[in-house]
C-alpha cells in the first residue's frame, strides 16, 4: 500500500514538473511572440523592397514575431512625424538614423523597444541581438548598417545598460562579420566607466542647421554668373530710358523667376535623394562635389588658361542676351528661367551639398522649409543690387569692381566651398 502511494505521488510530481516546465517554456516563448515590430521605410526606394517586404520579416518571423507593421514615411507624412518622435524619444543619434528604421519590442512594457535596427542590418547581427545570453547584457541595443550598394564592410552599434535612460560611450564600429558579442562584452566590462552619450535633441539640431542654411544660401547668391547678368540687364534697361518703376518691376520679376527655378532644382534634388534611400551617401557625394568645384574656382584664379571653368555655358550666352534685350514680360521670364538653369554649374555644388545635408538631418516638410529659406538668401544679393537701381553711379562702380575682381571672388568662393564641403562631411 505504501509503495502504491509513493508511486502515485511520484507520478503526480512528475506530471506537475512536466506541466510546470511546459508552462515556463510557453511563457518564455510568449514573451517573444507578444513582441511586435514597426518598420519605417521609404516606399520609393526600389532597392529597399526585398529587405523590407521579404528578408527582414522572415528574420523576425523566425523569432516568433508575427505582428509586423510597415509604415511608409514618404507618402504618409504622419508616419514621418511618428518616426521623428521615436528617434527623439530614444535619443537615436543623427549619424545612426537610416532610411529604414525598425523598432522591435513590446509597446506595453516600460522599455518598449529593446531592439532598434537602422538600415539593412544582416541576419547574423539580428540573431546575435535576440540571443538569450546577449539579452542579459543590455537594456536596449541599436545596430546600424546603411550600406545597400554592394557588399557591406562595417556596422555600428550603441547600447544602454539595464535601467539606463541613455546610450553610453561612443558609437563603436566593427567589421560586418564581427559578432555582436564583442561589443556587448565590452559594454558589460566597462559600463561603470562609460560616460552617458549626450544626443542633441531634434529641436536643437534644427537650430544648428539654420545658420548654415542662411550663410550658404547667401554665399551661393554671390556667384559671378547671376551677378553679371543682373548688372547687364539693369544697364540695358537704362539705355532704353525706361522709368525707374518699370525697371524695378522687371527686375523683381527677373529675381522671382530665378528663385522659382532654383527652388525647383533644389526640390527635385531633395526628392531624388529621398527616393534613393541613401541620404548619407548622397550628402557625402555632394560634399566631395563642392570640394572639387571649389578647387576648380581656385584653379581659375591661379591658372585661368587651364580647361574646365565654372561659368554660364558659352552656347547659352547669346540666347540669354537675346531674351534680355527684348525687355518684355515674357522675354524676362524666359531669360530668368535660363539664367537659373545656366548658373547652376557656377555654384550648384554648394546647393547639392546643402540639399544632401537636409535630406539626412530633417523630415520632408522641414527640408522643404529650409529650401524656401535657402533660396530667399540666394536671391537676396540680387535684391540688394536692384535696390541700388536708382543710383547709377553706385551701380556703375559695383559693375566695375565686379569686373576687376572677378578672379579674386572666384578664389574666395573656392576656399569657402572647400571649407563648406569639409564641414558637411564632419556633420554627417
Amino acid at each position: 500500500m505504501r509503495k502504491k502511494i509513493i508511486i502515485t505521488l511520484s507520478i503526480i510530481l512528475a506530471i506537475f514538473l512536466a506541466v510546470g516546465h511546459l508552462a515556463l517554456a510557453h511563457e518564455g516563448h510568449s514573451e517573444i511572440s507578444e513582441m511586435s515590430a514597426i518598420i519605417y521605410y521609404n516606399e520609393a526606394c526600389g532597392m529597399c523592397s526585398d529587405y523590407v517586404n521579404v528578408e527582414l520579416p522572415q528574420i523576425l518571423n523566425s523569432y516568433g514575431l508575427t505582428n509586423i507593421v510597415k509604415k511608409d514615411y514618404l507618402s504618409d507624412k504622419q508616419n514621418r512625424v511618428e518616426l521623428n518622435a521615436l528617434l527623439e524619444q530614444y535619443q537615436v543619434p543623427f549619424s545612426l538614423q537610416s532610411h529604414i528604421m525598425t523598432f522591435v519590442g513590446n509597446p506595453g512594457q516600460s522599455q518598449a523597444f529593446p531592439f532598434i535596427f537602422g538600415g539593412h542590418v544582416p541576419r547574423h547581427l539580428i540573431s546575435d541581438a535576440f540571443s538569450e545570453e546577449n539579452q542579459e547584457k543590455f537594456g536596449m541595443v541599436l545596430i546600424y548598417q546603411d550600406e545597400m550598394h554592394g557588399e557591406a564592410k562595417n556596422y555600428q552599434v550603441l547600447a544602454r545598460p539595464f535601467g539606463g535612460k541613455s546610450f553610453v560611450g561612443q558609437t563603436q564600429t566593427y567589421p560586418i562579420n564581427e559578432p555582436l558579442d564583442t561589443y556587448l562584452d565590452y559594454l558589460v566590462e566597462n559600463q561603470d566607466n562609460l560616460p552617458v552619450l549626450v544626443v542633441q535633441s531634434e529641436s536643437k539640431s534644427r537650430l544648428s542647421i539654420l545658420p548654415l542654411v542662411l550663410a550658404t544660401g547667401f554665399l551661393d547668391g554671390f556667384n559671378p554668373c547671376a551677378f553679371a547678368v543682373m548688372i547687364f540687364f539693369i544697364a540695358f534697361l537704362f539705355t532704353l530710358k525706361r522709368r525707374l518703376r518699370h525697371i524695378v518691376g522687371l527686375g523683381l520679376l527677373y529675381i522671382a523667376i530665378i528663385y522659382l527655378t532654383y527652388f525647383g532644382i533644389g526640390l527635385g534634388l531633395f526628392k531624388a535623394i529621398l527616393i534613393t534611400g541613401s541620404p548619407h551617401l548622397m550628402a557625402k557625394i555632394g560634399s566631395w562635389l563642392v570640394i572639387v568645384l571649389g578647387l576648380i574656382n581656385i584653379k581659375d584664379y591661379l591658372a585661368p588658361k587651364l580647361p574646365f571653368h565654372l561659368q554660364i555655358p558659352k552656347f547659352s550666352q547669346g540666347t540669354l542676351q537675346y531674351w534680355l534685350t527684348k525687355a518684355t514680360l515674357p522675354a524676362v521670364i524666359v531669360a530668368a528661367f535660363l539664367v537659373g538653369l545656366c548658373t547652376f554649374p557656377c555654384s550648384g555644388g554648394i546647393y547639392v551639398a546643402i540639399v544632401g545635408l537636409l535630406a539626412t538631418q530633417s523630415s520632408f516638410w522641414l527640408g522643404l522649409f529650409y529650401l524656401v529659406i535657402y533660396n530667399v538668401m540666394f536671391v537676396l544679393p540680387l535684391v540688394f543690387l536692384l535696390a541700388l537701381v536708382g543710383n547709377k553711379l553706385t551701380l556703375g562702380k559695383i559693375a566695375e569692381w565686379q569686373s576687376q575682381n572677378d578672379k579674386l571672388l572666384k578664389f574666395v568662393l573656392g576656399l569657402t566651398m572647400i571649407g563648406l564641403g569639409v564641414l558637411i562631411l564632419l556633420i554627417i
